[in-house]
């Protein structure tokens, strides 16, 4: 904390300066103001709402004696076909979010006019790098400081935008996009700095993860912080290097030397000046193949603490030494003082994706709780001695002799993604939105594998729920009371002073639990599924809670099944709610596909099998699972496709007819191409066979 920061604080609290001052400033957030007056709630300034990450409001007028009267205050309609990931920052009667190909909107809160636009230019240069159309969907909010609204786009730009009129002040590239590096989360903020990760950890390119700083006003880059070790010993010039080398063998690193991207929520302590922050894993994801010597192989899958202002390393704690599962820390950070043992700490709290919830000291980096929060079978419980983690033999799925299924909880994606989850300081519990499915190994005999998420409904005879919102106690390290949802993605969390928890669903409802017991208070049907978390602030003395509608983020084009009822398909808005309000929800359009008429289906099995295993390997990820595609998305249902593709396949598929529109093309023979085609149309067959019995 700086001298400058303290005494404005003391000033506050001794009455010589107002605790909320008049700002004609747009975007007027700083350090100092950010410590005066998050605990007001007036404002929304940071991602997780205060420096602390806690999704927390301390507003109280809305409460659970009276969220009955919740209602619709306004609507922002957002021409955003693909959702919106991102959480709202309020600052000062504005709103700042972003959506699919960082496009930037700034929208009035007391009405939902929009007041500017900022379009990055992501769309325009798909056809220079059609490879980057899966994260272009994916783009996860912006960060607000010093008059500056910033956003990332997934070809690795960093673009500070001023925040009256939206227009681009400066822009930095952060990484090289030709080396299978893209951003798809908002950049964070902190003293005078914005920070900014990485993502693309799953890639046999040697993406080596690392963080940056640039000067909030000037765009010059303050340091960088690298995740893994180099190839290169000369380059290995940092005692956290020189550690974390010790963990990789040369040859390794010299083949697959990459990894540990922070591509998912940072935190900035202004108290300690420290910078928390996740890493992911590597590929290939298999330990053995990825370092066959052994190693830890740091800092993958870690909670890492650095200085914010100079970059050096802290401190380190691997949540998944040796990790084969891919299970990312990149979950959002929590500061939290909690009192363990007997004795007051300062921790910091995570609930990544493996499925255990963590506090560690906030300086030292010492674990002192962890329990779990989901089903799991590849881990028993964490050492407390040596803070590992004690490995399960039922999850170790690359061990499987012959042709086996394997079934390995939780899925590969993870029990926690980067949906925020909220803590309750008066309360002490985390609420955390649980994906309760595993993934589905198939072995097939010569050491490869395939594997799916897959939703059960009931485990062991019992009945199941895939989604989950849970509150969990750190301290008791435990479940303190669930709620279940039907399908497993669902939106971020945030918690309330006045006993809520509020929570959006792949059901298109926007839901209020008490925070203490998980009783449901109120409920809104919006028509939209829900990915993003909401946020809360006060305008002339009234609280309003927004949340955006239309599920957003990037695991939605594999899974668009597990992620929106056929309900809840709806337009993304951006929905205001106050106890006065009084506005009803436009009706929308329904969202109708007929299915056109079919090529014949023309193959024999084993040419819809191999058709089946590369769609898998080449077109799942954006155009879905089984080739169910989100409906009104920006990405084809390619069941519904017309006879014109079918009569151009080969041109969009092979040769790149398409590359404007982010549709890449392969290194296929017309064989193999014909093979998928022969692959959608079966299930277009079956969709047909589908509707007709429907409608018998």
């Amino acid at each position: 904390m700086t001298v400058r920061t303290i005494l404005h604080c003391l000033a506050i609290c001794c009455g010589l300066l107002p605790g909320a001052a008049v700002h004609s400033a747009s975007g007027d957030v700083t350090e100092e103001r950010v410590l005066a007056e998050s605990s007001q709630g007036e404002n929304w300034f940071l991602k997780g709402g205060n420096f602390r990450g806690e999704h927390f409001s301390p507003l109280n007028e809305i409460n659970d004696k009276n969220v009955d009267d919740l209602g619709l205050a306004w609507v922002s309609e957002l021409p955003v076909p693909d959702g919106i990931a991102a959480t709202p920052i309020v600052v000062d009667g504005v709103i700042y979010l972003s959506g699919a190909y960082s496009v930037v909107f700034a929208i009035d809160a007391s009405n939902g006019s929009t007041l500017w636009t900022f379009d990055a230019g992501v769309r325009a240069r798909l056809a220079e790098d059609p490879g980057m159309s899966w994260t272009a969907r994916a783009n996860r909010g912006v960060a607000v400081w010093h008059g500056k609204v910033f956003v990332t786009t997934p070809d690795c730009w960093l673009i500070a935008l001023n925040a009256t009129s939206g227009n681009e002040i400066w822009s930095e590239q952060t990484c090289d996009p030709k080396n299978d590096y893209g951003l798809t989360d908002s950049p964070y903020v902190g003293g005078d700095n914005v920070f900014v990760g990485t993502a693309g950890s799953e890639t046999p390119k040697k993406t080596r993860g690392y963080v940056s700083a640039y000067d909030a006003d000037s765009g010059e880059m303050s340091w960088r912080f690298f995740i893994v070790p180099s190839d290169d010993p000369k380059e290995n010039d940092t005692p956290a290097l020189k550690m974390a080398a010790k963990t990789w063998s040369q040859a390794t690193l010299a083949k697959h030397g990459g990894g540990g991207h922070s591509w998912n929520e940072m935190t900035y302590d202004p108290v300690s000046g420290l910078l928390f922050f996740g890493t992911s894993g590597a590929y290939p994801y298999i330990h053995s193949k990825r370092s066959p010597d052994g190693g830890d192989n740091l800092f993958l899958s870690s909670i890492v603490a650095i200085n914010a202002a100079t970059g050096e390393y802290v401190w380190h704690y691997q949540t998944v030494p040796e990790d084969s599962w891919d299970f990312n820390a990149t979950m959002n950070i929590v500061l939290a003082d909690l009192r363990i043992d007997g004795e007051d700490r300062e921790t910091v709290l995570i609930a990544p994706k493996n499925g255990f919830h963590y506090a560690l000291d906030r300086l030292t980096g010492e674990l002192l709780t962890a329990g779990k929060f989901a089903k799991m079978n590849w881990a028993t419980h964490i050492n407390m001695e040596t803070g590992r983690p004690v490995m399960d033999p039922a999850g170790e799925y690359w061990k499987a002799e012959g042709e086996q299924t394997i079934v390995v909880w939780p899925n590969m994606w993870g029990s926690h993604s980067w949906n925020p989850m909220a803590y309750h300081p008066r309360l002490g519990l985390s609420y955390v939105p649980v994906v309760d499915i595993p993934a589905v190994f198939k072995s097939n005999g010569d050491g490869s594998f395939s594997d799916d998420n897959v939703v059960f409904t009931e485990v062991d005879g019992a009945p199941h729920s895939p989604g989950k919102l849970v509150a969990f106690d750190p301290v008791a390290q435990n479940i303190r009371w669930t709620v279940d949802h039907p399908l497993p993605y669902n939106g971020g969390v945030m918690a309330t002073a006045g006993n809520l928890v509020f929570q959006g669903n792949a059901e298109g409802n926007f839901v209020a639990y008490a925070a203490d017991t998980g009783e449901q208070r109120w409920s809104v049907t919006t028509g939209s599924a829900i990915t993003a978390a909401p946020s809360s602030y006060s305008l002339d003395g009234t609280q309003y809670v927004v949340i955006p509608v239309g599920s957003g983020g990037g695991i939605q084009f594999y899974y668009p099944q597990m992620h929106a009822t056929d309900n809840a398909h709806g337009p993304t808005r951006l929905l205001a709610f106050s106890l006065d309000g009084k506005v009803d929800l436009p009706v929308a359009a329904a969202v109708t596909r007929a299915l056109p008429e079919q090529p014949d289906l023309d193959a024999s099995a084993e040419t819809i099998a191999l058709g089946e295993s590369l769609y898998a390997s080449h077109c799942k990820g954006c155009h879905g699972y089984q080739v169910v595609a989100r409906a009104g998305g920006s990405v084809a249902d390619l069941r519904y496709a017309s006879a014109e593709t079918h009569q151009t396949w080969n041109g969009v598929v092979i040769g790149g007819a398409r590359r404007a529109n982010g549709m890449p093309s392969f290194e296929l023979d017309v064989e193999d191409a014909e093979a998928i085609r022969q692959y959608v149309l079966s299930l277009s067959e079956s969709l047909r066979q589908a509707q007709q019995t429907n409608n018998d």
